[in-house]
């Protein structure tokens, strides 16, 4: 199981590694028992076969929490997991790849997949019901329970609905300023259908009154109609927020009360907002979460207050998201042959069905883990120009961290010494005339402004003695004896000695020979013989 920390926040990837299948074929060809294997032993296979033979394209989560769907290539299948015993419960092969996924009950029996071929496949619990053909190309599905109509959006500016009580399309909403649709969602108490598009707007219509739309939304305020497209859009549960992200990567939260934006956060990357959902980790507004996702990345924040609880930095194409009701655990559809599981705890619990997580995540949480971005360089976008690499944005080589990237440092030190060679040489003289300075005494001494009459020569030997001891770079003697002349000094006692004449200290010379000589002892001399 892999750990990655992200702003003291640990997200544990359940999907990271080897399957089981892989671990039997290495075995074999190594032909080595996985006995006695310890990533072997210590893996977690959280639910068994949760995988494609290429990749997943939508996942989804039952309301009744008992099973999940899914969605992949090749060739096109959906599976269904059933969680109580943690594996695969059935699998239906497909003539096309999925598009979107909706479910029409509370549980897993009844089901509409919109296909790539312009077709809606409906599924009951025996298999395939029914098939029909939609007039334009497909993008997005979404269910009214209460008209019990299905609403689908594509490259056109109608909406089609059809009744599934009648089994009749009914007149097709026509959108006022969108050309084509990227999602349609419904209101989860009020009956809207919202529809995000082109120009960075978004269209919603009362369904009691399809004479004229209600007031369009802008999300991107410098958009245009050839740049900004909005990709995704959701409502909460409580219906009282709304969420659209761009093409951009910039995702925004909304009151519906108001057209001002509560939140907002920017992946930083330039990546299209690929999924997006409202997740309740609490009763109160303010545990409300916002799970966001481009190609590269997840995010998971505040819905009210922008705050970041954890982010996800995936190895391979993100297509779709999915929490899990009332808990810290995600799944993710993505270009790969594993489902991505991921277990966030400071978001929630583990689900009943698997609650030994929490035992094993407060298990790690004693043991030091290795963080992701310990060996990068955190640079922002004004450094990004000044190093020239601002061509990199999207890349492998930035990951998007607050208002900033981060950058491996080997990277970072080859684009500084390209911009400027020779700033090492400069830092090196540098360093060299500091420590040459360090060592250098001053050439000129202050003298003190109150002039010193008696024993001026003493006095400001001590004074060059108490500066001596405060440079850089002084030896412990030089530091005792500067302590000793500071207190002399300033020692009231001894003031006298500078200002009583009568203190005066005499110079003695070197005394003449002939004065020296009394004090020298006689030289014996040699007796003669």
């Amino acid at each position: 199981m892999q750990v990655t920390e992200f702003n003291d926040i640990k997200v544990y990837n359940l999907s990271a590694g080897k399957s089981l299948p892989q671990w039997l074929a290495e075995s074999r060809k190594k032909k080595q028992s996985l006995r006695n294997n310890e990533d072997f032993r210590k893996r977690i296979d959280l639910i068994q076969d949760f995988e494609f033979n290429v990749a997943s394209s939508r996942v989804r989560v039952s309301p009744d929490g008992e099973h999940i769907l899914s969605t992949g290539i090749y060739a096109p299948e959906l599976r269904i997991f059933d969680l109580k015993e943690l594996g695969m419960k059935c699998s239906r092969g497909l003539d096309s790849e999925v598009v979107d996924l909706q479910l029409l009950s509370e549980d897993w029996k009844k089901l509409v997949m919109l296909m790539d071929d312009r077709t809606l496949e409906f599924h009951s619990q025996y298999g395939r019901h029914h098939r029909l053909r939609v007039p334009k190309c497909g993008r997005s599905l979404t269910y009214d329970s209460e008209s019990c109509t299905l609403f689908v959006g594509g490259s056109s500016q109608e909406v089609y609905r059809l009744d599934l009580e009648a089994g009749t399309f009914l007149t097709p909403i026509e959108m006022q300023k969108l050309d084509e649709v990227n999602q349609v969602v419904t209101h989860p108490r009020l009956p809207i259908v919202s529809c995000c598009g082109d120009g960075g707007l978004v269209e919603s219509w009362d369904l009691r009154d399809q004479t004229s739309p209600l007031q369009s939304l802008k999300v991107d305020d410098a958009a245009t109609s050839d740049t900004v497209q909005v990709t995704r859009c959701a409502y909460s549960a409580n219906g009282m927020f709304f969420a659209a992200g761009t093409s951009e990567g910039l995702v925004r939260v909304y009151d519906l009360r108001s057209s001002r934006p509560l939140a907002e956060r920017d992946h930083m990357n330039d990546y299209a907002i690929t999924s997006l959902c409202f997740h309740g980790c609490g009763p109160e507004t303010s545990d409300l979460l916002v799970a966001s996702a481009d190609k590269k990345s997840i995010k998971v924040w505040g819905a009210t207050t922008g705050a970041m609880k954890a982010s996800v930095e995936s190895q391979s194409v993100v297509n779709d998201i999915s929490f899990y009701p009332n808990s810290g655990l995600m799944f993710a559809a993505n270009d790969h042959q594993r489902i991505g599981i991921f277990f966030i705890p400071s978001v929630g619990l583990a689900p009943p069905w698997c609650s030994f997580l929490d035992n094993i995540t407060e298990e790690l949480e004693e043991s030091k883990q290795k963080t992701v971005f310990e060996d990068f360089q955190f640079v922002t976008k004004d450094q990004l120009e000044q190093l020239g690499a601002t061509e990199l944005v999207g890349t492998k080589y930035l990951q998007p961290y607050m208002h900033g990237f981060f950058m491996d440092y080997r990277l970072h030190s080859k684009l500084k010494a390209a911009l400027d060679p020779f700033a090492f040489e400069e830092y090196r003289k540098q360093k060299v005339k500091e420590r040459l300075e360090a060592k250098r005494t001053m050439r000129t001494r202050i003298r003190s402004k109150n002039k010193v009459h008696v024993n001026p020569s003493f006095h400001e030997q001590l004074q060059m003695t108490a500066e001596e001891g405060t440079e850089t770079g002084a030896s412990k003697k030089r530091k005792e004896a500067a302590d000793k002349a500071k207190r002399l000094l300033e020692d009231q006692r001894f003031q006298a000695l500078f200002a009583d004449p009568d203190f005066t200290i005499e110079d003695v010379g070197q005394t003449s020979k002939a004065d020296a000589a009394p004090l020298l002892p006689k030289k014996k001399r040699k007796s003669q013989v």
